[in-house]
């Protein structure tokens, strides 16, 4: 373990994944994504196959 703790590549990809998770937990907290989805009143998705 003190290998893996000494190492530069782990210690920076490991600052990089904490990073990206603490970005993560941010933004969920400041984007408001709305509630009923995208569509805008009684519109209806049809898939043409």
């Amino acid at each position: 373990m003190k290998y893996l703790i000494s190492n530069k590549r782990f210690r920076a990809l490991f600052g990089i994944g904490i990073v990206a998770i603490s970005i993560g937990l941010i933004s969920k907290k400041v984007i408001n994504y709305p509630a009923g989805g995208c569509t805008k009143g009684a519109q209806e998705i049809t898939f043409n196959i």
